[in-house]
């Protein structure tokens, strides 16, 4: 019984004693215990309080035992930035919203399911999905394109189906006569599909991407180099979907092959 009652106590010391390591933050967070906004590798206790000075403020942490977490206030603790909260109060596992739609599109409907889930991360400066060219021909009559608010300009942007795939490549679809702007300046993106033969031009559904910057991405990536490619990948998913939107696997991946 004794050894039990050690052996409890020894567990119990142990998850008191939890720290957390910063690997990545949106926005600025304060912390009043170091007396210094949270960055790359500042370290946290259960008992730092934190106060978020910037709207929709967030990070990703990792524990002493490799678990990762999201830092980030909750809908119902208020929006006042003046009040601090302690960690285990704003503290969460890294799970994100995964895509729960990998396979291709075929119809309007599969479009709206894709893109409801949104935001949708882009990562590696490029997003790709699979669609039927059978339901969507893709040619000089017949193509995608999408439409933002940019300072109360519509801008109009035909988009490429490269291998069966409808591409979203932000060097051009984020840019304005040649001058790149950022995803968080442009309002109201939805996506239609133009048949010429028909003079037709339909809407599909409404786009929210949530564009994540290569020096983001490397930053998470370096932040776990200790991992194995595998819980590696893992890593970045639920990170990258925890704090930007939902995201696939496979577009991951090709944005590390880009980077080597």
């Amino acid at each position: 019984m004794r050894v039990l009652i050690i052996i409890l106590f020894l567990a119990f010391q142990s998850a008191q004693a939890q720290n957390y390591t910063v690997i990545h933050v949106i926005g600025k967070i304060y912390d009043s215990k170091s007396g210094a906004y949270l960055k790359s590798g500042s370290k946290l206790s259960e008992d730092s309080k934190l106060r978020f000075d910037t709207p929709n403020a967030r990070a990703a942490a990792l524990s002493s035992s490799r678990g990762r977490y999201v830092i980030q206030k909750q809908s119902n603790q208020g929006s006042s930035s003046d009040l601090a909260y302690t960690l285990s109060a704003v503290l969460s596992p890294a799970r994100g919203k995964m895509s729960t739609r990998a396979g291709g599109i075929n119809n309007q409907m599969d479009f709206v399911k894709k893109f409801a889930e949104g935001p949708i991360a882009i990562v590696g400066g490029r997003y790709a999905t699979a669609v039927s060219a059978t339901s969507y021909p893709s040619d000089d009559t017949r193509f995608f394109y999408a439409s933002y608010l940019f300072n109360g300009e519509a801008i109009n942007k035909k988009l490429d189906v490269i291998d069966g795939s409808l591409v979203f490549d932000t060097n051009t679809f984020y840019a304005v006569d040649g001058i790149a702007i950022e995803a968080k300046q442009t309002t109201d993106t939805k996506l239609f599909y133009y048949d010429s033969e028909k003079e037709e031009s339909t809407e599909i559904t409404s786009l929210n991407f949530a564009v994540v910057s290569n020096a983001e991405f490397e930053s998470i990536k370096n932040s776990l180099a200790d991992l194995s490619d595998e819980e590696q990948l893992k890593s970045l998913q639920e990170i990258i979907s925890s704090l930007y939107g939902s995201c696939e696997l496979a577009n991951i991946e090709a944005a590390l092959q880009a980077m080597n």
